[in-house]
């Protein structure tokens, strides 16, 4: 590289699986302005160092590719990734590092953790001695470090190292972690750090790399914090700055790949690599109705998108350019509009990808197989809960019964759903947490979620208003004071999560017990192949249970009640079922009879109910079958196996 170079920096505890799309994208980006630059994947020379031996662990698979996400996301809220890299130069060791292990045992912490996280903090200045070789050996002027999560101190330790050998380099820090009053609290915390980039740094970087490498002075620019001499200039983010998406080109990740394939946790990482790319940034909902616990989009909440012809172009180009197929978006909502246009446009292009993405929980069931079919087999679709009510505090737009309904045609159409249940929210009525742990027993053939505690994030509502919801913020998170070394005025701007107390003393701890117990029964049941399902057949439908406690049944529907039974399929009043029935040249029946089978069909455990909407909850066995049952005669009526339903049973 030229003496006038760029170099950008990925730190841990970014996942090594996937390369960074901040730093691949801002890498064109400067390229594209004919200035040169390269990147350098530290968080996958982590794992290398690790894995290949050169720290000196006796047992190579003493921290796996599992460890490192267990520290980057599980311990994310504790701050462990953050204090194994809070070594000199950052700080020096002493007594808040027992402080700090204190806490992380009282969280609730294995032991077996807890080794492991001081065996390798020991190893940590080692490892940032190489990477601060390897900077030096490419002679750059600036560096720039992106920095989300955990990240922060593994950035900072880095920087004043590299700061330390050479003082003439230029610093430059960016990412979520920067973002409103935690860039300016970092800038001013951490002189070796001289310039930060609060938002999006598409239109800012350019210029002020040019600036940097021409030493003559910065001009200021939206959302720059920098120094004149003594003095400290912080330029506000602005309004409507917003990078358009079709002008940000296609992320190069060339230096990652090359990186991998000399990796020695190359074995651990394959099995799990997707590319990121990205479709859209803001929230399309949060501009509408901001979800109250929700601290993403801090500045940048307005939605805008991708012409679907260029992601599509970039999809194929990235698969082609490194021999993958797994993508991973980095979008915080897809866009509605992407069903009409995109999707297809990927189904058509007539590659086997794999796709993730966020979206809400009330699609359609045809949206769901539209995303199927363009290959998207793993969404985040933001449930959190199955009580209405709560959903409604959370001012999610959804009700329990859509969140339901998601599950089982993602179960019939063969996508993954991510999700977690999320419980502590202010106002919360605590006996939904005992309705929510019966109902368990009802959805045990369908995907389970992960339970965690409401986290309390800047830039949400609850950080913004909390006295409007009933909450008081009583400070950061406690490991903060614990790894920085900064005043409390600077944590409570630097922080990104914080510690609440309720205004009426509600301790969640207390009512959620019941659905704990039955979220764990949840997970082994159906890790152990618990199944809800039905099959089509000649003027019957059959419908195989075998959830875990429910007796374990075949159940044998004539075709009036298999029509009934499949009419609920997305969630259906009575009156509407009769109505459909009497279309169908079904005059016989009556809005009773109808009635008293729906709830005959609740007292299985067959379907769900909520204000009246009923929700069948058997999966299809063939969802590409027709949704018709016609004929009349039950092939399998006289089978003792089977369970024969009707309106007069």
């Amino acid at each position: 590289m030229s003496d006038q170079s760029v170099l950008l920096i990925n730190m841990p505890w970014s996942m090594p699986h996937r390369p960074s799309i901040q730093l691949g994208t801002l890498q064109s980006v400067l390229r594209r302005a004919n200035l040169a630059v390269d990147v350098r994947s530290f968080n996958l020379a982590f794992m290398d160092y690790i894995a290949s031996g050169d720290a000196g662990l006796s047992d190579a698979g003493h921290f796996s590719f599992d460890d490192y996400r267990r520290v980057a996301e599980e311990y994310y809220e504790l701050g462990l990734g953050d204090w194994i890299f809070a070594v000199a130069p950052f700080r020096e060791s002493g007594e808040l590092d027992q402080r700090y292990l204190e806490h992380f045992r009282a969280s609730g912490a294995p032991e077996e953790m807890v080794g492991k996280a001081v065996r390798l903090r020991e190893l940590v200045p080692a490892f940032l001695e190489r990477c601060a070789n390897e900077v030096q050996a490419s002679n750059p002027r600036v560096v720039g470090f992106t920095t989300t999560f955990s990240q922060n101190v593994a950035s900072l330790v880095l920087a004043k190292l590299l700061k330390l050998r050479n003082p003439s380099l230029q610093v430059v820090f960016g990412g979520g972690n920067c973002d409103g009053p935690m860039g300016d609290a970092l800038h001013r915390a951490f002189p070796w750090v001289d310039v930060v980039v609060r938002g999006e740094g598409e239109r800012v970087l350019p210029e002020l790399v040019r600036d940097l490498l021409a030493g003559g002075g910065i001009r200021p620019q939206p959302g720059l914090c920098y120094r004149e001499g003594e003095r400290r200039v912080v330029i506000a983010q602005g309004e409507g700055a917003e990078v358009a998406m079709d002008e940000i080109p296609m992320p190069i990740y060339d230096e990652y790949f090359e990186r991998l394939q000399q990796n020695a946790a190359q074995a651990q990482i394959l099995p799990h690599l997707s590319i990121p790319f990205e479709s859209a940034r803001g929230c399309w909902w949060g501009a509408k109705a901001h979800c109250t616990f929700c601290g993403l989009n801090g500045s940048a909440m307005a939605f805008r998108s991708k012409s679907p012809g260029l992601v599509v172009g970039e999809l194929v180009a990235l698969a082609r350019k490194h021999g993958r197929l797994d993508f991973n978006a980095v979008d915080n909502i897809i866009d509605m509009r992407y069903f009409s246009d995109f999707l297809p446009q990927v189904r058509d292009a007539g590659y086997d990808f794999k796709l993730f993405y966020e979206t809400k929980a009330n699609l359609k069931k045809e949206q769901l197989r539209a995303m199927r079919e363009a290959g998207i087999v793993l969404i985040q679709p933001g449930i959190e809960s199955f009580s209405t009510p709560i959903l409604k505090l959370m001012k999610k737009g959804v009700t329990a019964l859509q969140n339901i309904r998601l599950l089982k045609w993602c179960a019939e159409l063969g996508i993954e759903p991510g999700w977690n249940v999320i419980y502590g929210f202010p106002g919360e009525p605590p006996e939904e947490y005992d309705r929510m742990a019966n109902l368990v027993k009802s959805l045990t053939h369908l995907s389970p979620p992960a339970l965690y505690t409401l986290q309390l994030e800047r830039f949400s509502p609850y950080h913004q208003r909390p006295h409007e919801y009933g909450l008081e913020i009583t400070g950061p998170k406690p490991y903060y004071p614990l790894i920085y070394p900064s005043d409390e005025a600077t944590l409570n701007d630097l922080a990104y999560q914080f510690d609440y107390r309720y205004d009426d003393g509600r301790k969640p701890e207390t009512y959620i017990a019941a659905l704990r117990e039955s979220l764990e029964a949840w997970r082994n049941d159906f890790a152990a192949g618990a199944n809800l399902s039905y099959r089509r057949g000649p003027g019957f439908l059959l419908i195989n249970d075998r959830r875990p406690g429910l007796g374990g049944c075949n159940y044998s529907l004539g075709e009036t009640e298999a029509k009934i039974y499949l009419s609920c399929d997305g969630g259906a009043t009575p009156m509407t079922v009769w109505k459909t029935l009497q279309a169908d040249g079904e005059t016989e029946i009556s809005l009773e009879d109808v009635a008293d089978f729906l709830q005959q069909m609740m007292e299985l455990r067959l379907m769900y109910e909520e204000e009246g909407q009923y929700l069948s909850l058997a999966v299809a066995a063939n969802p590409q079958a027709k949704s018709a049952v016609h004929e009349t005669e039950g092939a399998l009526a006289a089978d003792p196996a089977f369970v024969q339903l009707s309106r007069a049973s």
